[in-house]
């Protein structure tokens, strides 16, 4: 299994490599061609990949349509009885989109938005961020940089902040990736990544 972004990733099926588009949802980019890297990219990646790395089984649903324009199977996914595209549209992570003629939990994920959404919860926190077409990198509120070593939209200096999965040190493939992390979530380490409190975390990472 590789994880390619929060609404993409690689199984082997049937002995094959697949690419597999998680359906009805939409996440922003983190290595898009065109887009780049767009806010909460990293974290909706983040989040999926902890869900599916720590679950003891994964499974996919398929829908009416089974492939997208690029050849890209299309499902549902479960990290064992949970639906990864629910948890990332409550996390605020994902937005409902790319509808196909494939609509079974369609409306089961569009409540799950709804819950986002009315907590300005991840991409609902910057309004015009996410919309109907994608998302708008420059809505993005350049003030809220997810810092959670300052009080940011009544987010306490020290406490983790809630558009932000909880991180450890297996989420990230380097210590330098780590350590940026770290810096941006402020010196008072709310995700306890400095064990021994030396300022530089995730030490055993290359």
């Amino acid at each position: 299994m590789e994880i390619v972004d929060g609404d993409t990733a690689r199984f082997e099926i049937n002995g094959k490599v697949e690419s597999v588009r998680f359906l009805l949802i939409d996440t922003p980019e983190t290595s898009h061609p065109r887009l780049g890297e767009q806010p909460l990219g990293p974290e909706a990646k983040a989040f999926t990949n902890k869900l599916l790395s720590n679950a003891k089984q994964v499974y996919l649903e398929w829908d009416r349509e089974k492939r997208d324009k690029y050849d890209r199977l299309l499902a549902h996914i479960y990290a064992d009885n949970q639906s990864v595209q629910q948890a990332l549209l409550k996390e605020g992570l994902a937005r409902v989109g790319y509808i196909y003629e494939s609509k079974n939990h369609l409306d089961e994920y569009r409540k799950a938005e709804d819950v986002a959404q009315a907590a300005k919860k991840g991409v609902w926190q910057c309004p015009g961020y996410a919309t109907d077409d994608g998302y708008k990198k420059e809505k993005w509120c350049k003030s809220n940089n997810l810092n959670a070593g300052t009080p940011i939209n009544g987010i306490a200096k020290g406490e983790p902040n809630p558009n932000i999965p909880d991180k450890d040190c297996s989420d990230f493939r380097t210590q330098k990736e780590a350590q940026s992390f770290f810096e941006q979530a402020g010196p008072s380490d709310p995700y306890k990544l400095d064990g021994d409190g030396d300022g530089v975390v995730c030490e055993d990472l290359p």
